[in-house]
């Protein structure tokens, strides 16, 4: 009887894991990469790259890949990169020491890849780039920061926030992006 109930539970688990799995493969499939239509703001982009202090977070399809997924790539110029942005640009500060910045930025890569044609998300390493960071007088990480038409428009200050987590944070970027 034991091991009749142990295989129909490996059952069930394998088809709820095959129909999820289903299910975000046409997630996937539905959002075609629409950041090409945003006009030329990609000039402003360098290589695809995981460790630089400044990248912004796109929503593409490698070359000689099938399917898009988020990436990483350099930001060249974030001057003209925000003036140049038809989307609202969020600089998201970090600090590569805070204990959970791998799923802060798990949470972000998911609001990328349903949103990329209405926020950009911009990383910044605010302990390597100081300059900017003191620029927008940045006390802790993380912190968020919209910008529409070159001007900030709104803050998300984590420090004055209490308790707040990684998705609330991904919902705050969105609804001040509108």
């Amino acid at each position: 009887m034991r091991g009749i109930l142990k295989n129909r539970m490996k059952s069930l688990a394998c088809l709820i894991l095959a129909i999820s799995m289903s299910g975000f493969f046409c997630a996937c499939g539905k959002n075609k990469e629409k950041n090409g239509d945003l006009g030329d703001y990609k000039k402003y982009l360098g290589d695809y790259y995981y460790d630089c202090s400044i990248s912004a977070m796109v929503f593409e399809t490698p070359e000689g890949e099938e399917m898009p997924g988020v990436l990483y790539r350099q930001v060249t110029d974030l001057d003209a990169l925000v003036k140049n942005c038809p989307i609202p640009v969020c600089y998201l500060f970090y600090s590569g020491m805070h204990a959970d910045v791998f799923g802060l930025f798990a949470s972000i890569e998911e609001l990328v890849e349903q949103y990329h044609d209405k926020v950009l998300i911009v990383t910044i390493d605010g302990m390597a780039e100081k300059e900017i960071a003191a620029a927008y007088k940045i006390e802790a990480m993380p912190e968020a920061i919209i910008i529409k038409n070159g001007a900030q428009v709104a803050r998300f200050e984590g420090k004055d926030r209490g308790e707040w987590t990684a998705s609330e944070l991904a919902s705050w970027i969105l609804q001040q992006a509108k």
